[in-house]
């Protein structure tokens, strides 16, 4: 009987310009793709662990991969008996159990612009380029004030998301929510406070949303806004279970992937019948290096006519 085989690649990105979050400065970040070939053909997928989230990290992942020797049913058996420490090889499995559909993926989805800094320049362009909503990085030193003023000098059609990265104290996460929960053009404060404070209990779920908080279904519990990593979120088929079930809002995010877990990813999002504006503008960070193949832009598509194995070569 054929178990199927893998193969896989480890790979550097260097971004032109290192991104500062409540996490601290990212220069580069390294990424494990994989290939897999077996009876119901080939299929590519992407482990992209983040920092500030709690999966498992890229040696471990190339570990678990090269104690497989190679083989599919070993890998899958592996990553079954441990779903919960291999989140991020468990999602991309997922997609290359998937790729048939993936690969075909043509459709469109809104996207947020993201903004590192919040600046009325910065904000300006976004708009320009068409973004109907932003996303802004917010750290414990922000001014609230400054950040209200600006907002408030903006064209009211736009919609603002602010993003902590766990980076504030309780006190300014109270702060923060209030703030937030008086701008109708801001749609929620994502993770304010660490992953696991106790504070959410007191904060409350209006305008709040969990990402770091959140990392697969058998995460938190959250009724408010809950932002989803697909390259990070674990089996896919229980994400998408999971959502069927769930009542409140979800937002997909990109944790900087290259064109396979892209892909991978707005396919996953696109399953979603409520999705609205997905957190992919993460396209043209990076230094040239061959690795991605989407458009940039307010509207984030699949990709047409790519020779999936010549990237798969190209990027080894």
């Amino acid at each position: 009987m054929n178990s199927g085989k893998i193969d896989f690649l480890r790979v550097r990105r260097r971004f032109r310009q290192a991104i500062t979050t409540g996490h601290g400065t990212v220069e580069a970040v390294d990424r494990v793709l994989l290939r897999t070939e077996d009876a119901q053909g080939v299929g590519y997928g992407e482990a992209a662990p983040w920092p500030g989230f709690q999966t498992e990290n890229c040696d471990q992942i190339v570990e678990a991969l090269r104690s497989a020797q190679g083989s599919l049913s070993r890998l899958q058996a592996t990553v079954a008996a441990s779903r919960s420490s291999l989140p991020c090889l468990s999602a991309a499995l997922s997609s290359c159990q998937h790729w048939n559909e993936i690969e075909s993926f043509t459709g469109s989805l809104p996207c947020a612009g993201l903004l590192t800094a919040p600046t009325a320049e910065g904000i300006a362009e976004k708009a320009t380029q068409g973004y109907h909503t932003i996303k802004l990085k917010i750290l414990a030193e922000t001014d609230s004030q400054q950040l209200q003023d600006l907002l408030g000098q903006c064209s009211p059609t736009l919609r603002f998301r602010l993003d902590a990265n766990g980076s504030l104290n309780l006190e300014l996460a109270r702060a923060w929510a209030a703030v937030v929960r008086s701008l109708p053009n801001v749609e929620f404060l994502e993770q304010p406070l660490p992953p696991g404070h106790p504070g959410y209990a007191s904060l409350g779920p209006e305008k709040i949303a969990l990402d770091e908080s959140f990392l697969t279904p058998q995460g938190i519990e959250w009724p408010g806004p809950v932002v989803v990593k697909p390259c990070l979120a674990g089996d896919w088929d229980e994400v998408l279970r999971w959502r069927r079930a769930r009542s409140g809002p979800v937002i997909y995010s990109s944790s900087f992937e290259t064109a396979i877990g892209r892909q991978a990813a707005l396919w996953l999002a696109a399953q979603d019948s409520h999705t609205g504006a997905i957190g992919f503008d993460t396209l043209g960070r990076f230094e040239m290096d061959g690795r991605d193949r989407h458009e940039a832009g307010p509207v984030a598509r699949g990709l047409l006519n790519v020779r999936w194995q010549e990237l798969w070569k190209q990027m080894a």
